[in-house]
């Protein structure tokens, strides 16, 4: 009976304050376990629904923007890209221009040494050509002009000049490095933006373009040449 009176005593004496403290730690408890995390949830799921529909329409765009390309006007950039600037050892094409571009220039090749060891220029690998030319000394600048405008990227390492104070012909060791690339392994993710050719790439394509179809015709026009008949 003792501790029932207390407890009455205390409950008149405090009721005021213990009703409001009842509320407000149920309404404590019911914001921390049930709102809070439902309304966090809530949040969540919106910023994902947004994300999620800002990469669709990011990608629609892409849709709509591969449909639109060329492929035939892409293909013809890729291949003049690939023709200046190949993915691996290219032995053959950068000789025959080389044959090509000494017979234009008036000079004959005596030798040609290649290297089979790749070295590093930059991000690019390189191989080694090491010619020996022989031709008029007024023709030199023109060789090198010419070797200068080669639609392949390549880069001379040096020239070792030989020539006779009394003679119009020099001999000439030039070596020269063929640079080239592998092609890049991871292109983007899905959306990511897609890249586009720039207007200066585009000038710079266009260009080369001009370059290798007169290295065709020029190579086209002294293969056609030929040699003399012996017998005539």
């Amino acid at each position: 009976m003792i501790k029932k009176e207390i407890v009455l005593q205390f409950y008149s004496h405090y009721k005021l304050y213990i009703f409001p403290a009842v509320v407000a730690l149920s309404s404590l408890f019911l914001i921390i376990f049930a709102i809070y995390p439902q309304t966090a949830k809530l949040i969540e799921n919106q910023k994902v629904a947004g994300d999620l529909m800002n990469k669709s329409k990011f990608l629609a765009t892409n849709v709509a923007a591969l449909e639109s390309v060329n492929g035939e006007d892409l293909a013809q950039k890729i291949g003049i890209a690939l023709n200046v600037f190949p993915t691996e050892k290219d032995y053959g094409k950068v000789l025959g221009l080389l044959q090509g571009l000494a017979a234009q220039s008036g000079f004959i090749i005596s030798s040609i040494t290649l290297s089979n060891t790749s070295g590093k220029v930059g991000n690019a690998s390189s191989y080694e050509i090491k010619l020996e030319i022989k031709g008029p000394k007024t023709l030199f600048q023109n060789f090198i002009t010419n070797l200068e405008n080669l639609p392949r990227i390549i880069r001379v390492s040096s020239i070792d000049i030989s020539s006779n104070q009394a003679s119009e012909t020099i001999s000439t060791n030039v070596v020269i490095e063929a640079l080239y690339s592998s092609m890049p392994q991871t292109f983007g993710a899905v959306d990511s933006p897609l890249p586009s050719f720039s207007q200066t790439e585009e000038e710079l394509l266009i260009a080369l373009s001009k370059i290798s179809f007169t290295a065709s015709s020029s190579a086209v026009s002294t293969s056609q040449r030929g040699k003399t008949n012996p017998f005539e």
